[in-house]
């Protein structure tokens, strides 16, 4: 009514008009979209690991010999797939610190916490922060930390563990899950 008032009766409705229009269609008033930095960092993996790394921002310190990232995040080991807001990865991809909405997704498998060490020479990553998670059909687990080693398919999740499954409901202080068996122990 405002806008209206101050700048006319119909000159309102047209600019009216327009920002509807331009809304809808996004064609004006659209932030642009943040631009996408790809590293394929040569590393000692094997043959069918071919690692990629995506975000917003990517810089080499020479120095530390790290890669720095900021914003979405990605990288790409393999048939795993782990995504932050931040991370930083050693030259030769031996040592990946993340923090930020950290995820790592393995097939069905979303791990989720707020910040990954993962060691991809060691098949492992740790899971850090408030409440680390594991979510996939049908099973979903709750605790203050988790060690996932993806050669072994196992996981262990310590402190204040929910485990939740088609059964029902378990609370421990540990658990230790075998992705080859679908079992906790």
């Amino acid at each position: 009514m405002i806008l209206l008032h101050t700048i006319g009766k119909n000159k309102g409705k047209i600019l009216l008009c327009c920002c509807l229009l331009a809304g809808l269609t996004g064609t004006a008033f659209a932030a642009a979209p943040e631009p996408v930095t790809e590293v394929h960092p040569a590393v000692s993996f094997s043959q069918d690991v071919q690692p990629a790394i995506s975000a917003s921002s990517i810089h080499y310190d020479e120095q530390a010999g790290r890669y720095i990232c900021h914003g979405n995040v990605r990288i790409s080991l393999g048939d795993r797939l782990i995504m932050a807001d931040e991370a930083q990865l050693t030259s030769d991809l031996s040592s990946i610190w993340t923090q930020g909405n950290a995820r790592l997704i393995e097939g069905e498998n979303i791990f989720s916490s707020e910040a990954i060490y993962a060691r991809p020479n060691d098949d492992t990553a740790y899971f850090f922060g408030e409440r680390c998670k594991l979510k996939r059909p049908g099973l979903a687990i709750a605790s203050d930390s988790i060690e996932y080693r993806w050669q072994e398919k196992t996981a262990s999740f310590d402190g204040h563990v929910l485990f939740i499954d088609s059964d029902g409901e378990k609370v421990a202080a540990h658990l230790e899950y075998d992705f080859n068996k679908n079992k906790a122990s």
